[in-house]
C-alpha cells in the first residue's frame, strides 16, 4: 500500500519502478516512485517549458 503525501489516501500500487510516474486514483496528483521495496512515493516534479535547450 502507498500513502499519497497530498491527500493521504492509500492505494495498492501494483507492480512498479523507481522513477515511475503514478497518478493518485483519489486526488489525481503526479506521484514519482522514489523505493520500491517498500512503495514509497513523493511528489512528482513540475514539469518546466524546455524552450530548445
Amino acid at each position: 500500500m502507498v500513502e499519497c503525501p497530498e491527500c493521504g489516501a492509500e492505494f495498492d500500487a501494483g507492480a512498479v519502478e523507481v522513477g515511475e510516474i503514478i497518478v493518485c486514483p483519489d486526488c489525481g496528483v503526479d506521484l514519482e516512485v522514489l523505493t520500491v521495496d517498500p512503495v514509497t512515493v513523493g511528489q512528482a516534479p513540475e514539469e518546466g517549458e524546455d524552450w530548445g535547450e
